[in-house]
């Protein structure tokens, strides 16, 4: 295998270096792609920084933009991978290989907003700190948009850390009445398969698509061998139908996306007294239908009218078997499933007002309903060293919650001269979260005796809450080639359904929600430069937050929330924690060779406080970068195009801190290499070729709990017409 990794960087080396000598006019056309498509990139146009079309070099805030391109040569298994070498975006796995999630700044996946085509994908059935993950076609993504930092002001709660806009393939750019897209992906870290499809096009004032993705991936392959219940399964589906009347456009979106994955634990490492372990969720389903409308007024005062609305249902079933042996002759079997459903609808109406050329204002409203039903049954089993005083215990709970909220927002973005722009926006929120119906029965069965029982029946109660939040920025460009951005933007992130109401049971531990948590909130503050000059491309920012009201956890002690539950196994919610956070990010690309060498980094540090200590081990590595050299060169004779990468990823040594225990994450570094030829007349077939991890080294990244695959060949090809 060793000889087998040297003879492909032997092989690809030459490989690479050897695409650009050619003829100059290849030479000469190597520069001028790789440059176009730099221009093309900082003139691309985002909506979700403000709700309103803006490139990339004027927003106020640190945008980053995965294209369609980048897309389409993405061979990982997750759509998310096409964003690990943003700054300041991480990957979690939370142990559950099918379920990645999305990390910004230090912040955890639940702070995280996650939108596709604007409208939000809510859970609130999550664990502490965790999502629902990007359950999402990838066949469907067309553009993702990063929005970091901040942004409650313009799409509500959870948006803490930032904002991730997966932009679906709406019809045909070109106007082709038909296109098909067909890719097939084969992994060599899990032995897995991923297909792909989608037909789509424009027939008149119809736009179309229907899209698909299965994807089969086995355990993953590490330097120590295979990893047991690394497998997952998943299958989506998803289309699109508009239609445009005038100044009129109509559109429908339909999507379901399942996924089938368990949860990564290494018994060899764990607790002692933890004999049998496993996780698994058989299903995670999202199923929804979007509707938009939007209308081109263009009049003296109004410029367009945004209406959207959907209707989201979530399945989860929840499985997970525990079996410890605190003594030899004592045995706690524990048994629980748990299955909810969320049903969600949002409705959402914008106005872009024209008040004047210099301003642009935008209003909007947005209602949302979340309703989670619940039914959960655990079973204890106890062997005690006297057997005649084993017992079973059974715990049955039916669960019904609701969570309603109500914001009107608006945002001014006013052109002060040439060179200075500022913006503003508040929003205003009012929040109902309802219990309204918990019913819990406890049975207990011994060996000998009679059998008991206990049920309790929670009082219904509704609790309220508004809050009102504030951002602004202002972006500079009175220097040659150079931006200068500065803003302010308060965060706030309200308590999920389980967070207020929910007796939360897996891994041994029983996690009680608390009705009088507070919303997280913070104040966030950040300066960035962007620079362009045709041969360097610059886009930096330092950013500071300080956040409170944090939701972690605290032992029962037999408090009231807990029903006067006591031991290390009982705990509830509680804000106690606070979180300072500083960092500067940093991209980087030099455009004038033929290789372009390029860096994008992130400088992070996270003081966490809480009730019992302070600590700068907050599991996030102080630094983490991607840097390397990539070519793209057209060869026009035999109409193929050959783009290429060489990288390197890797992030320092960090720690994490939990309770009394600190869990210690090496630092870490990997040689990678991907390539991939488009060729045919309009490039319509491809090839991709990564090679990952390519001096097989045994790592962890701090984010993730599932150890990085071995040494790697993944390989696609794709067929457009």
């Amino acid at each position: 295998m060793k000889l087998f990794r040297q003879a492909c960087v032997s092989c690809f080396m030459p490989l690479l270096a050897a695409i650009p000598i050619t003829e100059v006019s290849a030479q000469e056309t190597v520069n001028s792609k790789a440059k176009n498509k730099v221009a093309s990139a900082l003139d691309t146009i985002i909506v979700t920084s403000e709700r309103s079309e803006k490139s990339i070099w004027e927003s106020p805030m640190p945008v980053a933009v995965v294209n369609s391109d980048e897309i389409k040569k993405q061979n990982g298994d997750s759509i998310i991978e096409t964003l690990r070498d943003i700054p300041g975006v991480e990957i979690s796995d939370n142990s559950l290989a099918g379920r990645k999630q999305i990390m910004i700044r230090g912040e955890e996946p639940s702070r995280v907003l996650i939108l596709v085509d604007g409208q939000e994908l809510t859970y609130h059935r999550s664990g502490h700190g965790s999502s629902a993950g990007v359950l999402i076609d990838m066949e469907s993504v067309e553009r993702i948009e990063v929005v970091k930092g901040p942004n409650s002001v313009l799409y509500g709660s959870q948006a803490i850390g930032g904002v991730v806009n997966f932009i679906t393939r709406k019809g045909s750019e070109d106007q082709k009445k038909f296109n098909a897209h067909f890719k097939s992906i084969y992994n060599g870290a899990t032995d897995g398969f991923t297909e792909q499809g989608s037909i789509y096009g424009t027939v008149d004032n119809f736009d179309y698509r229907l899209s698909g993705t299965y994807s089969d991936q086995g355990d993953r392959k590490t330097k120590e061998g295979r990893l047991k219940n690394t497998d997952f399964d998943n299958n989506s589906a998803s289309a699109w139908l508009g239609y445009r009347l005038d100044q009129h456009k109509f559109g429908m979106s339909l999507e379901h996306y399942k996924v089938d994955t368990s949860t990564y634990y290494n018994l060899a490492s764990g607790s002692p007294e933890i004999k049998e372990f496993s996780l698994k969720i058989p299903k995670l389903a999202r199923d929804k239908i979007g509707l938009f409308y939007d209308y081109d007024v263009d009049s003296n005062l109004i410029d367009k009218i945004h209406v959207d609305g959907y209707y989201q249902r979530l399945e989860r079933q929840f499985r997970n078997n525990i079996l410890i042996v605190p003594i030899a002759t004592m045995k706690i079997g524990t048994n629980t499933h748990t299955d909810d459903t969320q049903n969600s609808v949002g409705l959402t109406s914008q106005i872009n007002w024209k008040l004047h050329p210099d301003i642009n204002l935008i209003t909007g409203a947005q209602y949302q309903r979340d309703d989670v039903k619940q039914t959960s049954l655990t079973q204890n089993t106890i062997n005690t060293p006297i057997p005649s005083r084993d017992y079973v215990e059974r715990s049955l709970q039916n669960n019904k919650w609701q969570q309603s909220t109500i914001a009107v927002f608006a945002q001014n973005d006013w052109s002060l001269t040439k060179d200075i722009n500022w913006n503003i926006g508040i929003r205003q929120y009012w929040i109902e979260s309802e219990l309204k119906k918990g019913h819990s029965t406890q049975t207990k069965t011994p060996v000998s005796g009679s059998q008991t029982s206990t049920t309790t029946v929670d009082s219904p109660r509704t609790d309220h809450h508004h809050n009102f939040v504030v951002a602004t920025g202002m972006t500079y460009q009175g220097i040659e080639n150079t931006l200068l951005r500065a803003s302010f933007a308060q965060g706030y992130v309200y308590p999920t359904l389980a967070h207020l109401y929910g007796i939360t049971a897996a891994h041994s531990q029983v996690l009680y929600g608390n009705p009088d948590l507070k919303p997280e909130k913070s104040n966030n503050y950040e300066i960035g430069l962007r620079f362009n000059n045709n041969r360097w491309l610059i886009d930096s920012a330092i950013y500071y937050s300080d956040a409170k009201n944090y939701i972690t956890d605290q032992y029962c002690n037999g408090s009231a929330i807990c029903n006067g539950a006591v031991g290390s196994t009982n705990q509830y919610y509680i804000n106690a924690d606070k979180a300072r956070t500083y960092g500067v990010e940093l991209s980087i690309e030099y455009l004038d060779w033929d290789f372009v060498p390029y860096l994008t980094a992130n400088y992070i540090r996270r003081q966490l406080h809480t009730s019992s200590y302070q600590t700068f081990d907050s599991g996030s590595p102080a630094l983490s970068s991607t840097f390397g050299v990539k070519n793209s060169t057209i060869w026009d004779a035999i109409n193929t195009d050959f783009d290429s990468n060489l990288f390197i990823r890797a992030a320092t040594d960090t720690a994490k801190r939990s309770g009394d225990d600190t869990y210690h994450y090496s630092g870490w570094a990997t040689l990678n290499f991907s390539l991939t030829a488009s060729f045919g007349r309009e490039r319509q077939y491809q090839i991709g070729i990564d090679l990952n991890n390519l001096l097989n080294k045994n790592y962890t990244t701090a984010r993730e709990t599932i150890p990085a695959a071995k040494f790697n060949t993944v390989i696609s090809a794709s067929l457009l017409f």
